[in-house]
């Protein structure tokens, strides 16, 4: 008898298909949508970060620093998607006619993730200044920048 019951659990291993448990299952049942390892600056969406204000007050001047008598300045924190949109409102509000920005080559941040976008703009009868600069919000390395410089033409 001891040698049937054995003979058929031996059996019955090789023939049947093995049973996989809970835990061996759950990576199939939870394949994650997205894998941040493909990015160099991942989603950070839902971790929470300084307010820009607060942001900019702790910022090394060496980096960046808002023009003294800046007819505009500008700090928001947004996802990296938005600022194409937010540069072309900073040149809509400061007349300026600059090529857009071409963010398809930045493939290695997440467009969910978070950033500090700060531009300052200074004017006067002779000359424009404008910059802006694109910082991660939870590396606090610059990302992206660009700073301008234009003399009025004078009549002569």
């Amino acid at each position: 008898m001891q040698v049937f019951i054995l003979t058929f659990m031996v059996v019955s291993k090789i023939l049947l298909p093995p049973q996989h448990s809970v835990d061996q299952t759950t990576p199939t049942l939870c394949t994650p949508t997205e894998i941040n390892t493909l990015y160099q600056y991942p989603n950070n969406q839902f971790q929470s970060f300084r307010d820009e204000d607060e942001f900019y007050q702790q910022l090394n001047r060496t980096i960046y620093e808002e023009y003294a008598n800046a007819s505009l300045n500008i700090r928001q924190k947004m996802a990296f998607r938005d600022v194409e949109n937010a540069t072309q409102n900073f040149y809509l509000q400061t007349n300026s006619n600059q090529e857009t920005i071409d963010l398809s080559q930045h493939t290695f941040i997440h467009p969910n993730r978070q950033v500090y976008f700060l531009a300052s703009f200074q004017h006067n009868t002779d000359e424009s200044y404008q910059k802006f600069l694109v910082i991660d919000a939870e590396t606090q390395e610059v990302i992206l920048g660009h700073s301008h410089f234009l003399e009025s033409s004078k009549d002569l």
